[in-house]
């Protein structure tokens, strides 16, 4: 078992290393750049290159996505009423609650946890939470919807390039899939560099409500996955996936929403960086939880 989890989780704790000593002593690396590469280009092409092959069932894409959707509309419950005890503002605080970061950290757990299946599902999932993070995510922190920023949003035409392949049958050219290939392969370390980055340069400016959601989210992020595994009566990968991507931390994104339109914005990165930190000190234990539901 020990051997499995280091060779599961030592690829994402090196690489994301690597990223933290870029951010603490390289100077002028434009990860603004970098994040509009991996969100414009490698995320879109990672999800038509794995989802569009035809040996993936609908089913099982539609099963794995409104389980993701169960996960956050528990995640958002349990975040309402942990703010409002503690009289902290939802408009701030709720999305790091309720969204998780499946991209960086999640993907990268499913693919090395429970390979290709684990991926295909991964990615399910971390399309519903993108979505979602684009359209309530920037609504709460915005305090408006808007319906051309989501439009503008490349993820959105994978996804219906997918349900058109795989609802006609339509053979996908094979320069195309090799394109896309080779462009979402840079996703995952791409992502897991920006991790660390980011978290060498976010700070905790207030130690209370950093420590309150980041508790928060590990404790809504095990609770909608249990919850969820039981409602959808999951089991084996499907359960293993789920629990990978429902209890990662915080969204990085959710900081950077409120950087644009929240006066709190300190506060938030706290609240990223502590949540982050938590689920890496406790991803020994969910990744043993997460191995022994596949097994069943």
């Amino acid at each position: 078992m020990f051997l499995t989890a280091l060779n599961i989780l030592g690829p994402i704790v090196i690489i994301t290393l690597i990223g933290y000593v870029m951010g603490r002593y390289l100077q002028g690396m434009h990860v603004e750049t970098l994040g509009e590469l991996v969100i414009l280009v490698a995320t879109p092409a990672l999800v038509f290159s794995t989802l569009a092959p035809m040996d993936v069932a609908a089913g099982m894409l539609t099963t794995i996505a409104g389980a993701a959707v169960a996960c956050v509309g528990v995640s958002i419950v349990f975040g309402l009423v942990l703010l409002r005890a503690f009289g902290m503002p939802a408009r701030s605080f709720l999305p790091s609650l309720a969204f998780p970061n499946s991209g960086n950290m999640g993907l990268p757990l499913a693919l090395l946890a429970f390979g290709q299946e684990g991926l295909k599902l991964g990615i399910s999932f971390f399309v519903v939470i993108a979505l979602a993070q684009h359209t309530v995510g920037y609504t709460l922190a915005s305090g408006n919807f808007r319906i051309g920023f989501l439009l503008r949003q490349p993820l959105i035409y994978a996804v219906g390039a997918v349900l058109v392949v795989l609802a006609t049958g339509a053979p996908v050219p094979a320069f195309l899939l090799s394109t896309a290939k080779i462009l979402g392969g840079m996703m995952i370390p791409a992502m897991l560099i920006m991790l660390g980055y980011s978290l060498a340069k976010l700070n905790v400016s207030a130690v209370k409500p950093a420590i309150i959601t980041g508790f928060g989210r590990l404790i809504a992020g095990i609770l909608s996955a249990i919850l969820v595994i039981e409602l959808f009566s999951l089991s084996g990968v499907f359960a293993g996936t789920l629990f990978v991507m429902a209890t990662m931390p915080s969204a990085i994104v959710t900081y950077v929403y409120a950087q644009r339109f929240r006066p709190d914005a300190d506060h938030v990165a706290g609240a990223v960086v502590v949540s982050t930190l938590l689920t890496f000190a406790c991803l020994p234990v969910l990744l043993w939880i997460a191995l022994r539901l596949a097994e069943q």
